[in-house]
């Protein structure tokens, strides 16, 4: 995520964070778990398809979300359907920072949304972590690291990947258990991706209902998909975008094709342009393609659109700034 001041020469506490999504370059489920989630072997990479989130700190006590914009929601998700109460992720965030600070102070937040909902992209996740980081320093002068991440694995599977999957200017990482043990790797080469949006989304809880149908316990790992992660993570370290894409793999594209006509419809239309290689995000319904190129990636996308059956997005490795580097600079405390 990218950090700034919104009214950079006043006294105002009001900050915004530019905070990208993530696709999932492998995903195998390993089991079920006795809390209803599910064990995950997963690599994750934030390209910058981003949301924007501000926050205004005020005395009043209460959190007031805003929606700004939604130009990325499949048409089968009205705008009104993205609601600015509890049940948003980015208010449950705040509502739980502030009750572990102690803090009687409200914000005004607003949401600039880009990246699509029901996607498999994490979005309300990575607008989650960003409310929470901008929160403690707008609230407390401190980014306090340690609560925020024993925060966010209480809200969330891919929430701490958004606060801790930094290494050398870039996010990517291996995530394990619900996905909130995160292990940042190496990255040595910028990744050119194409992402298609059908205009039908994925319900998570129905893919892995689906999964279960076929398997008792749906965790049927092999080693040679585990042996396939590591390649993968091997390929990421010597930028080697041919291999990684040749292993691209998701143990919920199958599910998510019974549930959605749209899955196997969009990965026929990738196949056409002879891309590196592509996968299905998450549990969908959003589908990534690697290029080898940025033109590459530009003129599938152009094809793509010319179709008038997705929303189309270009997209590249995100780079930042840690956040703790970021807090420093803008005169915060970590």
């Amino acid at each position: 995520m990218k950090i700034d001041r919104l009214d950079p020469d006043t006294a105002s506490t009001a900050l915004r964070c530019q905070v990208p999504c993530k696709i999932n370059l492998f995903l195998e489920v390993l089991g079920k778990r006795s809390d209803g989630y599910h064990d995950l072997d997963t690599v994750m990479l934030a390209v910058d398809l981003c949301d924007e989130l501000t926050l205004r700190v005020r005395s009043e006590p209460g959190i007031k979300l805003t929606l700004q914009e939604t130009p990325t929601l499949p048409s089968d998700v009205a705008p009104h359907a993205i609601p600015t109460d509890d049940r948003n992720l980015v208010v449950r965030a705040l509502k739980r920072l502030q009750a572990s600070l102690g803090i009687e102070k409200g914000a005004d937040v607003t949401l600039t949304k880009r990246i699509p909902v029901q996607a498999g992209l994490g979005g309300g996740s990575a607008d989650a972590a960003a409310a929470l980081v901008i929160g403690s320093l707008a609230w407390t002068g401190q980014l306090g690291m340690p609560r925020l991440s024993a925060l966010a694995k209480d809200l969330g599977s891919d929430l701490n990947f958004f606060l801790e999957g930094w290494r050398d200017g870039h996010w990517t990482a291996h995530c394990l258990g619900r996905g909130e043990r995160v292990e940042p790797v190496a990255n040595a080469k910028s990744q050119f991706v194409v992402i298609a949006q059908p205009p039908e989304g994925c319900d998570t809880a129905s893919i892995f209902r689906v999964l279960a149908k076929w398997h008792a316990d749906p965790g049927h790992a092999s080693e040679t998909m585990l042996r396939n992660s590591d390649e993968l993570l091997q390929s990421l370290a010597l930028g080697r975008s041919d291999r990684v894409a040749r292993l691209l793999y998701n143990r919920l594209e199958l599910a998510a094709r019974e549930c959605n006509s749209w899955i196997d419809r969009t990965a026929r239309r990738f196949d056409r342009y002879n891309p590196l290689g592509h996968c299905l995000s998450g549990s969908g319904s959003a589908r990534f393609c690697l290029c080898s190129t940025r033109s590459e990636a530009e003129k599938i996308a152009s094809e793509l659109e010319s179709l008038n059956e997705f929303k189309v997005f270009v997209a590249s490795t995100w780079r930042s700034p840690s956040i703790q580097d970021q807090a420093k600079q803008l005169g915060f405390g970590i």
